[in-house]
């Protein structure tokens, strides 16, 4: 072995050629790895993707909030009072400004008298064709059943202002709980955190086979009453039962109008500008069949459509217009400023 490796090395050195390519090798690797050996660069964070990004959602913000602020404008102005010209609607303008990562996202501030009272925005379905329609439907607060339920299901109300559920009825409604933006409440505690000058109540349909007429009626009085006691100012509504379909499965139309009698009667008696009777019976009914019209049935002979929502509204801001209830809700109004 010793004698190989010798004769090798004689050859290998003898020979100037082998040398050479050695050495030429040699400083060809070390130049190929040299950038993989060496400290990385650091580089610079690219931000741009993100600025970009903020930038469309921006735009889009701003673009969506023009959208339902101008449909607010529309559906609460359209019937807005001419006892109440002040809107609590802020235009939004849009701007090709450029925003950096840091620019927070606002909203113009809303604009009002110092001595006036401005209620929320809200988005809804106008309906009513009072002068005083927007006026009243930008703060109409709904407690009830599953067709009480329908002003908000179909729109006519902003959830805020929902205090009504499928099944509610006078005998169980202490079951019933509703987050209006407080937290879980009952029917009562939801009332008083609504805060709202006016009220419209229609439960009893699941009440019928529970109570005789006059019992039902004296408890929606009570109820009545125990919303009046958590918002003292407020104007409520005391809506009758809505008819039913001809040869409606449920009940029959003679039924209600017996129920409906009784509260007529009940809530008139009590002879008080802030509880009001409204025959919402009547405004739905067909004269010639008196029973539900079919332009205003849901599909199962017992619940209501859109249509029928805004007929009921229409007939109630009417009704509205021949009482106290806009003073009313204007003494409410001034006494949440002061």
């Amino acid at each position: 072995m010793k004698q190989f490796i010798s004769n090798f090395i004689k050859f290998f050195f003898g020979n100037p050629i082998f040398p050479t390519i050695a050495v030429i090798c040699s400083v060809f690797v070390i130049f190929l790895t040299a950038d993989s050996t060496a400290e990385p660069e650091e580089k610079a964070e690219d931000n741009s993707y993100k600025t970009a990004a903020l930038q469309y959602a921006v735009s889009v913000s701003k673009t969506t909030m023009a959208s339902s602020l101008t449909t607010a404008l529309t559906t609460s102005d359209s019937g807005s009072s001419n006892r109440r010209t002040t809107s609590s609607t802020t235009a939004v303008s849009e701007t090709n400004t450029t925003v950096s990562a840091e620019t927070p996202l606002e909203t113009e501030p809303i604009d009002a008298p110092d001595d006036e009272y401005v209620p929320p925005v809200y988005n809804y379905l106008a309906a009513g064709e009072s002068p005083n329609s927007g006026f009243y439907q930008d703060r109409l607060v709904i407690v009830g059943d599953s067709i009480a339920y329908g002003f908000n299901a179909y729109g006519y109300i902003p959830y805020e202002h929902n205090i009504a559920a499928e099944s509610l009825a006078v005998w169980n409604m202490g079951n019933y709980m509703f987050d209006l933006g407080g937290g879980p409440m009952g029917v009562y505690d939801a009332a008083e955190y609504a805060d709202s000058p006016l009220y419209y109540i229609s439960i009893g349909m699941n009440d019928i086979y529970s109570f005789t007429p006059d019992d039902y009626a004296w408890n929606m009085r009570w109820i009545a009453e125990e919303i009046l006691a958590k918002v003292p100012a407020a104007t409520i509504v005391v809506g009758s039962i809505t008819p039913v379909s001809e040869g409606n499965y449920y009940t029959s139309n003679d039924i209600i109008r017996e129920f409906n009698s009784s509260l007529e009667w009940v809530i008139n008696d009590l002879g008080s500008e802030q509880v009001l009777f409204f025959n919402t019976h009547d405004v739905l009914c067909d004269q010639n069949t008196m029973a539900l019209g079919w332009d205003f049935a849901g599909g199962d002979g017992l619940h209501l459509n859109s249509s029928a929502y805004s007929q009921i509204l229409c007939g109630l801001f009417n009704y509205l217009d021949t009482t106290s209830a806009i003073e009313q809700i204007e003494a409410h109004e001034k006494s949440l400023y002061s």
